[in-house]
């Protein structure tokens, strides 16, 4: 690790532009980097539909070894086509079809090649197979393409990459990269549940780009929450994230990237690519922040947050907790189901565990608090010993329509006192009856005089199971009125909770977005995205961000090069921040943050 103290920074440099380097443009290109960014090490691609030659991957080596870079190598899955036969395979992205033995022998080859001249290489995101010709077809035979694909890559794992790159090298330590579409993985067969334990180590694509204009409509906390994810399946061989700036408009769509990965706590941010990034207006900025980001890391702990099951292979309500990930609620993804957590969430995805409702009763008799969505409700239904034994909602196929007016309960105070809010916009929720005192209604919406739960409390031994209902469109969450928020908030983040300790809330109708991180040392930082929520793009200014912790003693603003302090004022050193007041329980502080900023603060 070089002048970074607590991230290795890497770029990744495709075949393409290995196969053109000369003993000139390698000076040339290293200089412009270095005038922004500190560089520990780069990945040589040897091959992506084109082969690299050998001459060419010495001279980088070589040149990078000089000038004190660390180098591995790296492959991209694609192919032209080997044969006539080839063209009536219909492949995305050029992805290889491995019921092909021309194209697994090619891999094959591929791989030796690489695994030959690097004793460390990565396997770029497109390892899945897409592929639905004839011969797939006949593969497949009577199991679901789900089950064909991840049987299929799994094989294709083991046979045509680990097995011979370890033949000819060895010692080499091959590192499979996830990308950012983790719902989608097993249509296609990355199978991180059976492919991890082979791996010596895995890599994950932390990319969001734009979120509106362009295909995944990815909400940005995916940089973050992904991270997380990732390192939960695979503890400690989560080597990093990876991003690139395409289709990042305006710049703070590459810089968010880059700052929510690194609020994961990786081990190392990979900087993709080479070409792309050389004389690119990102590196600038990208340079400055991340000199401030590795100061504050120095004294941030381990990521912590309200665990949410997301079991390997699950799809329903895609990124759920990432659209309430930017609404302020501190999350901690994770492929098992955290039995011995105090608060966990649990989203349509988890009823792809067949034993779902067992754990959850388990873990509500030893009195857990568990938060499902109506999407987990509809998809537990009727599934033999399912949700009716924890609670009376029913799913009857109504919905409530063009909601406006919200009915809320204060936090904590029982059914008195309430609160009424009329929002700007209509959202549209499922309506799921209750049992009038067989559960109780702690928030409901609607419009005119019939109004329907969207926030249900139930006990079941000595847990407590709330039901939040989701709007068809998760971005929707946005136009919740601000009190409808800070309700939604306060359930998840218990005051007896790790999570639970810091608590955020914003000015009614400001229609931002911030996330709020927690670490386990007691610190914890905010960060106010730049674009989206219910703003329109040039009505972005400073927010007051209301933050109560539950904390005694002082809380003081972790100092880095250019941290703006509370006082306005620009410090590398420590200031404590007073509260605006205190009691039993709690202190509230007001802290100001600008659009496309970051602060972290330590409490005791």
């Amino acid at each position: 690790m070089g002048t970074y103290k607590n991230v290795s920074l890497a770029v990744y440099c495709p075949a393409q532009w290995v196969a053109q380097a000369t003993e000139q443009s390698l000076q040339e290109e290293l200089a412009f980097f270095r005038r922004y960014v500190d560089i520990d090490k780069v990945y040589l691609e040897t091959y992506r539909s084109i082969v690299a030659p050998k001459d060419k991957i010495e001279l980088c080596k070589r040149f990078f070894t000089e000038n004190n870079i660390a180098f591995a190598g790296g492959i991209t899955t694609t192919c032209n086509d080997l044969s006539e036969t080839d063209q009536k395979r219909q492949r995305l992205f050029n992805t290889f079809c491995y019921s092909n033995q021309a194209m697994r022998n090619h891999l094959k080859n591929m791989v030796e090649y690489t695994a030959e001249q690097f004793d460390e290489f990565i396997i770029d995101d497109f390892f899945f197979s897409q592929c639905r010709c004839e011969d797939c077809q006949n593969e497949k035979g009577k199991r679901t393409w789900e089950e064909s694909k991840l049987a299929k890559m799994k094989e294709v794992s083991e046979n045509l990459v680990l097995g011979p790159a370890k033949k000819v090298n060895p010692k080499v330590h091959v590192i499979i990269k996830y990308p950012n579409w983790v719902e989608s993985f097993q249509e296609t067969g990355y199978n991180p549940a059976e492919q991890i334990p082979l791996f010596d180590a895995i890599y994950t694509g932390t990319e969001t780009r734009h979120q509106s204009q362009t295909d995944q409509h990815l909400p940005r906390y995916v940089s973050y929450s992904i991270m997380r994810f990732m390192e939960n399946a695979a503890p400690g061989r989560n080597n990093g994230g990876w991003f690139d700036p395409y289709e990042c408009y305006p710049i703070d769509c590459y810089l968010e990237q880059a700052y929510l990965t690194a609020f994961s706590k990786p081990r190392e941010l990979m900087l993709f690519c080479w070409p792309s990034l050389f004389n690119n207006k990102v590196i600038t900025p990208l340079g400055f922040r991340l000199h401030q980001i590795d100061q504050a890391m120095s004294q941030l702990g381990k990521p912590v947050g309200v665990p949410v099951y997301l079991p390997h292979n699950a799809q329903g309500e895609d990124h759920l907790e990432d659209y309430l990930g930017m609404l302020g609620i501190p999350f901690e993804p994770t492929p098992e189901f955290p039995e011995h957590a105090k608060t966990v969430f649990l989203t349509a995805q988890a009823v792809y565990d067949k034993d779902i409702i067992a754990k959850l009763t388990r873990y509500l008799n030893q009195g857990g608090k568990a938060i499902v969505t109506s999407g987990f409700v509809q998809a537990s239904l009727d599934r033999g010993n399912d949700i009716k034994t924890l609670s009376s909602l029913r799913d009857r196929g109504r919905r409530i329509e063009n909601a406006r007016e919200y009915h809320i309960t204060t936090p904590g105070a029982g059914i008195q006192p309430q609160v009424h809010r009329i929002a700007a916009a209509t959202v549209s929720f499922p309506l799921l009856e209750h049992r009038n005192n067989a559960s109780w209604s702690l928030m409901n919406a609607g419009n005119g005089s019939q109004h329907g739960s969207i926030l249900v409390r139930d006990t079941f031994g000595k847990g407590e199971l709330i039901t939040l209902a989701v709007p068809d469109l998760f971005s929707d969450l946005q136009k919740l009125p601000e009190a409808a928020l800070f309700r939604i908030r306060s359930e998840f983040q218990p005051r007896k909770t790790t999570a639970g300790d810091v608590l955020i809330e914003l000015p009614e109708g400001s229609g931002a977005m911030v996330s709020l991180f927690i670490y386990d040392n007691k610190t914890f930082g905010l960060y106010s995205y730049t674009c989206g929520g219910n703003r329109v793009p040039d009505a972005y200014a400073p927010e007051l961000v209301r933050v109560h912790i539950r904390a005694s003693g002082t809380v003081t603003v972790i100092p880095f090069t250019g941290n703006t302090c509370s006082s306005g004022a620009t410090s590398p050193v420590e200031e404590t921040i007073t509260p605006l007041y205190k009691n039993a329980d709690e202190q509230v502080f007001d802290i100001r943050i600008d659009p496309g900023d970051f602060a972290f603060y330590q409490y005791r």
